[in-house]
């Protein structure tokens, strides 16, 4: 190499390096190269907020923020420790490998951003709530059970919770966040696998519901029995 190309060979190793954080990155898959499962998202304003699974590690449950739903990057962490029991402070020789926390719903609504998740290792099911989500701090509620795979919603001054894997449940909470509202309780959707066939290995989960316009959505998905198969 002569002497007159090695600038032009720092310039190329630079932008390899350092061109992603510069120029940006153009959609390709994976948009992100990291496990980022059961995601939750929303927008506020120009800017799009994702939170996701962490399950065993802590901190936990990331805020992720965007402005083109293509580069990403983690501003906050909802908690530093989900609960101070020995499973999750690795303590007394005990640990929750895949357990912890699992999927999440971040929520925006008048002022305040709320995102929650459930615990087997807890037995709870976990929202935590702030006026600042890239800085925090965050206020948490706690409560049993532990509802799987929930999503929270708002309508008007109420606030309902969805939650379960083929069988779908609703409940209204309290406006506190401080549990269930009693009397509440029933199934919304009897069998939300039914569309996805007989060839399912796992039941309609990770609900994400949504009011656009007057109208609510609901998103899950069924695992086909193919998702189960081991790969060699």
């Amino acid at each position: 190499m002569n002497q007159h190309s090695l600038p032009v060979s720092f310039a190329f190793l630079f932008i390899i390096l350092f061109g992603h954080s510069i120029f940006g990155q153009n959609a390709i898959n994976p948009v992100i190269h990291a496990d980022v499962p059961d995601m939750s998202m929303i927008r506020v304003g120009d800017t799009y907020y994702m939170s996701s699974t962490t399950m065993h590690m802590a901190p936990g449950l990331p805020i992720m923020k965007s402005k083109d739903l293509v580069n990403w990057e983690i501003v906050n962490y909802a908690y530093d420790v989900l609960s101070a029991n020995d499973n999750l402070t690795l303590s007394n020789d005990k640990n929750s490998y895949g357990k912890g926390s699992w999927a999440s719903s971040l929520r925006f609504h008048r002022g305040t951003y709320y995102v929650s998740t459930f615990s087997a290792t807890t037995g709870k099911t976990h929202i935590y709530t702030t006026k600042d989500i890239e800085n925090g701090p965050w206020t948490e509620s706690a409560f049993s059970p532990s509802m799987h795979d929930h999503t929270i919603v708002f309508e008007d001054d109420k606030i309902y919770l969805i939650w379960g894997a083929g069988k779908l449940m609703m409940v209204e909470l309290e406006a506190d966040l401080s549990g269930v509202k009693s009397g509440t309780k029933r199934v919304l959707i009897e069998n939300a696998t039914a569309p996805a066939g007989e060839n399912v290995g796992l039941p309609a989960e990770g609900s994400q519901l949504f009011m656009v316009n007057g109208y609510f959505y609901l998103f899950n998905i069924p695992c086909p029995t193919l998702c189960l198969t081991p790969i060699s």
